[in-house]
């Protein structure tokens, strides 16, 4: 990444219970805003988590009243506002971050346990599978700063609740709460006030229980059906099926069957 200067001693914590890691970004004095410490630590952390073999599920939520705040306001001006040169690589940065929680080979649990405003609630809505506690909700200002939707937006919203309503949400700029959020389908369940947390761990450790090999297979094919025609889709679930069945956690399955005992998964 790009040198910048480093306002905060951390913005981004992660912590490990087991096969779950719990992300969180931890910077309520500055509304978790999207500065470039949080690209670089939040990157950082995605990959920790990428490439440790005992994690199998991804929990992230945010500190504060606000889970996941807009851009940060130096990014914006000195940055977006100064050319497009400067735009670009700010935004291929957040872009790249994007693309790490849309391939990780573990599913990304989002909580929205606060506002999740701009850039931050697309951020979250790139998860895989988004927890919501009832007084949250998701706002998609750019529309009243003469802006369009960063961070992805369009891409998740149009995905998770159709171009037209995509459309609809952005152009009127106005606040879409937790329930009203869920019946679109941009949240998966919505949950009491300051139970978020406990709700997304207990979804974690049922997946996490599961093996990694099928776990990641469904979120790689599910992530980019957008590129696949049918006949390029039946090829692949075929290949990912097989490659499936030819893994050690597929013969441990039907080992543990035989044996009447829960498998032990491997992940490989």
């Amino acid at each position: 990444m790009y040198p910048y200067e480093k306002k905060y001693d951390h913005v981004v914590t992660t912590e490990k219970d087991g096969h779950i890691a719990t992300i969180t970004f931890d910077c309520p004095q500055n509304m978790n805003r999207l500065c470039e410490q949080v690209i670089d630590e939040f990157g950082a952390a995605l990959d920790d988590a990428h490439w440790d073999d005992e994690i199998r599920v991804v929990v992230l939520r945010g500190n504060g009243p606000v889970s996941f705040g807009p851009g940060d306001l130096d990014i914006i001006r000195t940055k977006l506002a100064k050319n497009l040169t400067a735009a670009r690589e700010v935004m291929f940065e957040i872009a790249g971050l994007i693309k790490k929680m849309y391939t990780i080979p573990v599913p990304v649990i989002g909580l929205a346990e606060g506002a999740c405003l701009g850039g931050g609630c697309n951020l979250l809505l790139s998860s895989d599978i988004v927890i919501a506690s009832e007084s949250a909700y998701f706002h998609e200002l750019f529309v009243d700063y003469a802006l369009t939707p960063d961070t992805g937006g369009l891409w998740a919203l149009q995905r998770l609740v159709g171009p037209m309503r995509a459309k609809a949400i952005c152009m009127q700029g106005e606040p879409v709460p937790a329930k009203e959020a869920a019946g679109l389908g941009m949240v998966y369940q919505v949950v009491p006030d300051g139970s978020a947390h406990e709700q997304a761990l207990a979804l974690a450790a049922k997946i996490a229980a599961k093996s990694p090999v099928g776990v990641n297979h469904i979120k790689q094919i599910s992530n980019r059906l957008h590129d696949y025609s049918m006949d390029t889709y039946f090829q692949v679930e075929g290949d990912y099926l097989a490659l499936g069945a030819l893994s050690a956690d597929f013969q441990e399955t039907n080992t543990a069957a035989a044996q009447k005992r829960k498998p032990v998964y491997k992940g490989y």
